[in-house]
């Protein structure tokens, strides 16, 4: 009796957590007066959906993202003793694509992007010294967004090499 019991539980909580997981009631919309009105729970707080971009995010934005990932790649390459080539690892122009915030195109920023250029193209014009040049490049992306966006600065500096 106490396992029948025990199972009735359990499948009544599985498909509870399973309806709110995909889509089931809105919180506004569940108002009924019953014990489960203190569980509180959304879409976002289930496990199989992530929020990726909860702010709608610009092209440039996104265009940052995939250039993390790239340092992200370049760095393991490096770490594993491997040369980077330039064509694995295009620059990705992300200085012509809309901004967040439009305020932020001024002529300091252009020419941080120009500086960051130069320090991308360096890392594949000096095969012997590639991580010199790869943490010289994390470091214009620090000094870029010390003035712009300072958010992903967490983030960009658990990117150099040690």
């Amino acid at each position: 009796m106490k396992k029948l019991l025990v199972l009735v539980i359990l499948l009544a909580s599985t498909f509870f957590v399973f309806t709110a997981c995909n889509g089931g009631e809105s919180k506004s919309e569940n108002k009924t007066e019953t014990s489960t009105d203190s569980l509180e729970l959304d879409s976002a707080s289930c496990s199989n959906e992530t929020i990726m971009d909860p702010n709608n995010p610009k092209p440039m934005a996104l265009m940052m993202r995939e250039m993390v990932k790239n340092a992200d790649k370049m760095r393991a390459k490096l770490e594993s003793g491997e040369n980077l080539d330039s064509s694995a690892f295009p620059f990705l122009r992300f200085y012509l694509v809309e901004p967040t915030d439009p305020n932020v195109l001024e002529p300091q920023f252009f020419e941080n992007a120009r500086l960051f250029q130069e320090s991308y193209k360096a890392i594949f014009a000096h095969q012997q010294e590639q991580k010199k040049y790869y943490n010289l490049m994390i470091n214009r992306c620090v000094k870029c967004h010390e003035s712009y966006c300072s958010g992903p600065l967490k983030r960009i500096r658990k990117l150099p090499l040690n």
